[in-house]
């Protein structure tokens, strides 16, 4: 009687319990668990939770036998164990979850079971991390305004004695002589790298920005056919074909336009650059509800599982002369108007779901 009152009270608890013996065979598994993993007692009891939920980090290392802390206990070497952690829950999604281990011993103090503690705190630890993030890009921002503005002026000005010093090689120097075309040379090669600079000194101006919002009621569609616009040429050019698919009656979106737009533009840009031997770039949208959700995918090589965790990290490149500024923008912008962006799992090129609140007034 009192160990099924006791059973009872473990699997109607409001914290996950798993009990699991000296194999880390899964032998108790309770209704909390089973909301917390979307997975049932029958899916997970008799097996190793290693095969389970493949326990990793965040950047994808699998803590199954590496400092996993119930494979401690049981090898001896923790006597109590905890953990942050990323699980493989049975809807295919992922979610973070707090562990705290401890071991069960027989009257002899040997280690027959290991009992462990979940909490789900997916949603604390994003918000923690939003919080972190929107304080970094906010001074980010801040910084980046103040230098950009320093540093532009004194950039302009090079240009424009780059300028007079190469009519004076001109004027100065027989055409087609060596050293007139060394001199013109070394003109273009530093002209290039100041443009270089003041393209990075532009992008940080406007990732500073993206924090201010000028609002009004956005049509999709009409928005999207003027992104479509914009790149079609340099699309033609590179013998890729745009094609836009929007839903019939799609509201309109309370959004800052511009930004919205330079967002997409961001990710198309990287979706063109990404198939220089052409190839196709499909956009569409539509609503679900009050979202908005807009689909931008290429056909290009795609993006490798390696890199697919950062690139939305400020600075962040994979590119030759790339900034690493354009996605995180895109994301900043999009976060700022209430939305998401993500990386879609994919089995051609690069998928990119972007939604945004409707938000009618």
């Amino acid at each position: 009687m009192e160990n099924y009152i006791l059973t009872q009270a473990l699997d109607y608890t409001s914290r996950g319990i798993m009990i699991q013996d000296v194999n880390r065979r899964v032998v108790f598994f309770n209704h909390a668990c089973e909301k917390i993993t979307k997975r049932t007692k029958n899916e997970v009891v008799g097996k190793d939770c290693g095969d389970i939920f493949k326990c990793h980090t965040s950047s994808g290392l699998c803590i199954t036998d590496k400092c996993c802390p119930g494979t401690e206990i049981l090898n001896g070497s923790l006597s109590h164990g905890s953990r942050e952690l990323l699980i493989n829950r049975g809807d295919d999604s992922e979610s973070w979850i707090r562990v705290n281990v401890s071991p069960i011993k027989d009257r002899e103090g040997r280690v027959t079971h290991i009992i462990s503690v979940i909490e789900d705190v997916n949603e604390t630890k994003r918000f923690s991390d939003e919080v972190i993030k929107s304080k970094t890009l906010s001074s980010f921002g801040a910084l980046a305004s103040e230098l950009a503005h320093e540093i532009k002026n004194p950039l302009n000005a090079m240009n424009v004695q780059l300028l007079v010093l190469k009519h004076e090689i001109n004027d100065s120097y027989n055409n087609g002589s060596d050293q007139k075309n060394e001199l013109l040379k070394i003109v273009s090669i530093v002209q290039n790298e100041i443009n270089r600079l003041s393209s990075f000194v532009e992008e940080c101006l406007q990732f500073a920005k993206t924090g201010e919002l000028n609002r009004s009621h956005v049509k999709i569609h009409e928005m999207l056919t003027d992104i479509v616009a914009l790149l079609e040429p340099q699309a033609q050019l590179n013998g890729i074909q745009l094609k836009l698919d929007v839903m019939d009656n799609i509201p309109a979106a309370y959004i800052d336009k511009d930004k919205i737009k330079q967002a997409i533009l961001n990710i198309l840009i990287n979706g063109i650059e990404a198939m220089p031997d052409g190839g196709e770039m499909y956009i569409s949208a539509g609503n679900i509800k009050d979202e908005i959700i807009i689909t931008c995918q290429d056909t290009g090589p795609g993006i490798p599982e390696e890199f697919r965790s950062k690139i939305f990290n400020l600075f962040y490149t994979t590119k030759d002369g790339g900034t690493g500024i354009g996605l995180s923008s895109a994301q900043n912008i999009i976060q700022i108007h209430g939305g998401t962006i993500r990386l879609a799992p994919s089995t051609v090129g690069s998928k990119f779901l972007i939604t945004v609140p409707v938000n009618q007034d």
